[in-house]
């Protein structure tokens, strides 16, 4: 019974970091800007939501708990700093295409927001700030859920889909104390 539980945490949990997603963009953002080799010293160490997640950030890798899924920054796995946040760009399977989370660090708590395709006003906030036809592309797929492929044309683009709630907040991680 215990690992049947178990299975829809670490399903949810590689979806969350490392899976493929319904909203992608066209570039890892912000554009133009220069990766970091390392998550700064303040954001190491255990980090949890209290409930399902539990993650442990370290210089140049963070690890999910659950799934034991490492995650290397490197070619695959970018991150960048912007608008006050750390920003996580992850190649999706297809090479093509790149998952955003963005995250917020004050003292020690971590905030996580990603473009979530169930979150109607941000979908219309995307709408409104891309609304050059080639910024905003969508797919219907088998599952009956839409893709979203955005394609901010600059920073100030990026920046707007930030301040103007075009993310979701999916996840508050506290850290655990050791």
């Amino acid at each position: 019974m215990k690992n049947f539980q178990l299975l829809p945490l670490v399903l949810l949990s590689s979806i969350l970091w490392s899976g493929c997603s319904n909203v992608t963009f066209t570039d890892p953002l912000p554009l133009n800007r220069r990766d970091l080799d390392r998550f700064p010293k303040k954001w190491q160490g255990t980090w949890s939501d209290g409930e399902d997640l539990t993650i442990t950030i370290a210089p140049g890798y963070f690890v999910d708990s659950d799934s034991e899924e490492k995650v290397t920054l490197g070619e695959q796995a970018l991150l960048r700093r912007f608008h006050g946040y750390l920003v996580l760009n992850q190649m999706q399977d297809d090479g093509a295409h790149w998952s955003v989370l963005l995250g917020r660090r004050w003292k020690d708590e971590i905030k996580i927001w990603n473009f979530d395709e169930e979150n109607a006003e941000a979908i219309a906030v995307w709408r409104h700030i891309l609304a050059d036809a080639n910024a905003i592309e969508e797919a219907s797929k088998l599952s009956g859920k839409t893709a979203y492929v955005l394609s901010p044309e600059n920073n100030a683009a990026f920046r707007k889909l930030i301040t103007q709630g075009g993310l979701t907040r999916s996840y508050t991680l506290r850290r655990a104390t050791p």
